[in-house]
């Protein structure tokens, strides 16, 4: 399973709880997920970020885990979908796809880091996620998102 934003301006332009973001200014009331390799995130990233390799949303055969599943995961970082959440990572594609399925998933807003994502070699360690979930996600599902 592929997901893709259809219409990147669209997000950016028209939709207040999905869009990109040019700069990390003005993220201070987020949760900040870090999706590149746990060794990247665990060495720096961005202060209070979660780590949440990419890899963590694809099954061994390739495709998008399903919603249980990403439900539990989301929940192992400390997000119920009431949050507002900055998605950031080593590849925009990567940002876009994991942005795209947290938006679905119900997510109350989310934003996604245009670009590359490269920390300050002084930049704080990120946080790995819990073995178990922390908090039950519990937003009620987006059935009817165009993407």
């Amino acid at each position: 399973m592929v997901l893709a934003i259809s219409d990147p301006a669209k997000a950016r332009a028209g939709n207040d709880d999905l869009s990109f973001v040019a700069t990390l200014a003005d993220m201070a009331d987020t949760q900040s997920i870090d999706i590149r390799s746990l060794e990247k995130c665990s060495q720096a990233s961005i202060p209070g970020a979660r780590c949440l390799p990419v890899s963590n949303f694809i099954t061994p055969s390739g495709a998008v885990i399903g919603f249980h599943a990403l439900r539990w995961l989301l929940g192992t970082v400390g997000l119920n979908g009431g949050e507002t959440v900055l998605i950031f990572g080593a590849n925009s594609q990567d940002v876009k796809i994991v942005g795209t399925l947290l938006h679905k998933a119900g997510q109350r807003r989310v934003h996604m880091l245009e670009g590359v994502f490269n920390p300050a070699a002084s930049a704080p360690a990120g946080q790995a996620r819990s073995i178990s979930r922390e908090v039950i996600f519990t937003a009620a599902m987006r059935v009817d998102t165009d993407f």
